[in-house]
């Protein structure tokens, strides 16, 4: 197994520093809880966001998210995590975890485990993706509008879970400052 490059640094916005704990000191003070998955939304200098369709042979195939998946053991905190995802899925490089997007939510896997999701606001230094063909197959950056309407162009974005869209409409408020459009 290939080794991954050690997480970049980056800095953050005091409002997400209690993520900046391991997964098992996190999972301890959350009993009821298996697991974190995190999810990152970058946003472009026009306010666009960048999404990315998953490959056809994964769950989910072809339905669109944000970068983002599970917070590995390995990983020094849950926001450590949400950057090597991002770098991972994307070949982004985080500059700056902003805030956090709702409270999280949780759900059940396949397995079944119950798994908190969070998702963040993250700054990057660059916008140049280089998608992992293995799990995503096309990405996108759309406006608000576009995510609202669930279109780009002539292309239908459907979204792998209602709590992903509705994550995403609540990313482009709080990316606004919490500003109704």
């Amino acid at each position: 197994m290939a080794s991954v490059p050690p997480v970049p640094l980056f800095t953050l916005d005091t409002s997400v520093a209690n993520f900046e704990v391991p997964l098992h000191a996190y999972l301890e003070t959350s009993p009821k809880l298996d697991g974190i998955c995190v999810g990152a939304f970058v946003f472009d200098n026009a306010s666009r966001l960048l999404l990315v369709q998953r490959a056809p042979h994964d769950s989910y195939p072809l339905r669109w998210e944000v970068p983002g998946g599970t917070i590995d053991a390995e990983d020094e905190t849950l926001l450590h995590g949400v950057v090597r995802e991002l770098r991972e899925e994307t070949g982004l490089h985080a500059r700056h975890v902003t805030g956090l997007v709702g409270k999280g939510y949780t759900f059940l896997t396949r397995k079944p485990l119950c798994v908190c999701k969070y998702s963040f606001i993250v700054d990057v230094d660059a916008y140049d993706v280089r998608l992992d063909p293995n799990e995503h197959a096309a990405f996108l950056w759309v406006t608000e509008d576009e995510a609202k309407e669930g279109k780009c162009g002539d292309l239908r974005l459907v979204y792998t879970t209602k709590s992903q869209e509705d994550a995403i409409l609540e990313a482009f408020k709080t990316q606004r400052g919490g500003t109704e459009a």
